[in-house]
């Protein structure tokens, strides 16, 4: 009985459960209830019927499109990614995941936001404002993350070597296709004490540690016990380095003494405060406009920073940097920032084709030339096109990683692929005291409205949304409370 009425004639049980097969079936049985019942009931239990044959048509192909999804997941080639850096980053982010299945090793567990690393050593910006954590990334979520070192390349196997960061054990990992993007060392040159003395400025902790150094040498300063000699000494700043970060964070750092400093520490004596910006080669920021570049020279010289060209270093002590000139200078604080060097994977890897320059040799696709780099690309600044050089910039990484994403993704559909083509969309650097200078096909200038613009182009490039707002904050922090000096 259905609703305390008398069950229907001949008796019928309707398909509750599981497709109905075949199609006409289901004609059949309305055709059916409707002949022999014209009652309220009968029709109560048509309607019924008639969604329940729905549903479960709708759940038949729900699951034979779950299943030929699960089917195409299977089917992903595993793209290994070594790096966390510009290059890597937005390659991940625009690969077509249901054709890749990818798996990223890097010591880093985040993407850092590198052009505004100066601001953080000077706490203009917090250090977590320029970060984006791999594994809370919504693009980047979805990948597999591992954090570790690779350490070697089987081309023949097609594995990589790789060592945990936090329990050093090891481990392997197969690849259909590899991407590496390591990124690059400081390049010490071979001089003698700078790695064991020198500060440098290529990841968060080093900019916590130069943030750190300030503050402890204007802590000393202030002491009664100090001499005099010891405090010009401590309050001597040498940049070695004349490329954008050094005089970006020469710039910083003229903004944190004659903003925050020299109130914070009325005891520490400011007429012996000096910076020094040493550079080997006879002019500063060599890829600008030269009138530019003097404009630059006059902002930091109004500052207070003393720009030496033509200085090279012979040798670094824990007080000294030595000239080859002969001249000692005594510091309290030495930033190195000239440039980069390879990454011990990449001499490691012999069998990797490199230029006198230890970067790994790659083709218009950016795929590694020679028969051992097959299904192996390299990018960012570990790699150089052969006969198509361009800098190590994070412009550069970052037009590669995703020229390379699209170029898998177009493999993928059987689509032409096309060569890597760079386009410079300019440069800039802050010279301190609210004064940038562009350099761009478009416009070349220097003041505060370029200051301006230069805040503006870095807060759209700011990979998460979590970052475009924590940044104009930190920003509106300094200029109403100041800088924190506090020492941790």
């Amino acid at each position: 009985k259905i609703n305390n009425q008398p069950s229907l004639t001949p008796p019928f049980t309707p398909p509750f459960f599981g497709p109905i097969d075949p199609p006409h079936s289901k004609q059949t049985m309305l055709s059916l209830l409707a002949s022999q019942s014209s009652s309220r009931t009968g029709q109560r239990l048509i309607q019924r019927v008639t969604v329940i044959a729905r549903q479960s048509q709708q759940q038949q192909k729900r699951f034979l499109s779950d299943q030929k999804t699960k089917d195409q997941l299977q089917a992903r080639k595993k793209l290994v990614v070594l790096g966390t850096g510009w290059a890597a980053v937005r390659m991940v982010k625009s690969i077509d995941q249901t054709k890749y299945d990818v798996t990223i090793v890097s010591p880093r567990n985040h993407f850092l936001f590198t052009p505004l690393l100066p601001a953080t050593s000077t706490g203009t910006l917090d250090f977590r404002s320029i970060v984006e954590p791999i594994r809370q990334s919504p693009k980047l979520r979805t990948t597999t993350y591992f954090h570790g070192t690779a350490t070697k390349l089987d081309h023949t196997a097609k594995l990589v070597d790789c060592t945990d960061e936090l329990s050093k054990k090891t481990f392997t990992i197969p690849y259909d296709k590899l991407v590496i993007a390591v990124g690059a060392d400081n390049n010490t040159f071979g001089i003698q004490g700078v790695k064991e003395h020198a500060h440098f400025l290529k990841e968060l902790h080093h900019a916590r540690k130069i943030r750190s150094r300030i503050i402890e040498c204007f802590e000393i300063a202030s002491l009664p016990s100090t001499t005099d000699e010891e405090k010009r000494r401590l309050l001597h700043f040498v940049v070695v380095g004349g490329g954008p970060t050094g005089v970006e964070f020469a710039g910083e750092l003229s903004d944190f003494f004659w903003q925050d400093l020299r109130r914070s520490f009325p005891a520490a004596p400011t007429h012996l405060v000096s910076v020094t910006l040493l550079e080997a080669q006879n002019s500063i920021l060599t890829a600008f406009d030269r009138q530019l570049v003097d404009k630059a020279i006059v902002a930091l010289k109004k500052e207070g920073v003393q720009v030496r060209t033509g200085s090279q270093v012979a040798s670094v002590t824990d007080k000294t940097v030595v000239l080859t000139s002969g001249e000692t200078l005594h510091y309290g604080l030495l930033v190195w920032s000239t440039g980069v060097g390879p990454r011990p994977f990449v001499t490691d890897s012999s069998f990797l084709p490199q230029n006198n320059r230890h970067r790994i040799r790659v083709d218009r696709n950016l795929r590694v030339v020679g028969e051992s780099g097959a299904d192996i690309y390299a990018l960012g600044d570990c790699a150089e096109i052969d006969d198509y050089p361009l800098s190590p910039t994070a412009q550069v990484a970052q037009q590669q990683g995703k020229y390379l994403a699209e170029s898998l993704n177009d493999e993928a559909h059987n689509r032409p692929i096309k060569p890597f083509n760079f386009h410079l969309l300019g440069i800039m650097t802050y010279v301190g005291s609210y004064n940038t200078i562009i350099d761009s096909p478009h416009m070349k200038s220097s003041g505060f409205f370029s200051w301006f613009a230069w805040r503006s182009a870095y807060l759209t490039r700011l990979g998460s949304l979590k970052n475009k707002f924590q940044v104009p904050i930190d920003w509106a922090r300094t200029i109403i409370f100041g800088r924190d000096v506090t020492h941790f």
